[in-house]
């Protein structure tokens, strides 16, 4: 099994306040594992209820999310404040940061597939064209 927890460094409250790098998801835990073999030690770490399901089903997370989150950590090994990005709504302008198509802008349409792919509506060729992004690809357009 292959626990990961991320963590962010939690911006103070109070000047004399502790700073430390705290989960940035409370009460979970990323685990890649066999479940039939390594279930139950998932459901016993300190500090997780249990699994998370939908439907009795188990929940699982896109290997390219879990890179996305150990990138942003760094060498560091947690994420800065500032970094956390909001996903963008429909109808505002992204830009395509990396693949294929890096450097191309468009608009914003919908996430899709559980927010790890999204639909933009992209100039080219002289034609509108709605094409599928993975969304941790995608940053805002440069003005």
């Amino acid at each position: 099994m292959v626990p990961y927890v991320p963590l962010y460094l939690e911006p103070r409250w109070h000047r004399r306040a502790p700073r430390g790098p705290v989960p940035l998801f409370p009460g979970y835990l990323f685990a890649r594992c066999v479940p039939a073999e390594q279930l139950a030690a998932v459901r016993y770490c300190p500090g997780v209820a249990g699994p998370v399901t939908f439907g009795g089903r188990l929940a699982t997370v896109g290997a390219g999310v879990i890179d996305a989150l150990r990138e942003l950590e760094g060498e560091r090994g947690y994420v800065e404040p500032r970094e956390i990005v909001r996903a963008p709504r429909a109808g505002e302008r992204v830009r395509v940061l990396r693949g294929p198509l890096k450097g191309l802008e468009g608009v914003f349409e919908k996430p899709l597939r559980g927010g790890e792919r999204a639909m933009i509506l992209v100039e080219f060729l002289r034609s509108r064209r709605t094409i599928e992004v993975d969304m941790l690809s995608l940053g805002p357009a440069s003005r």
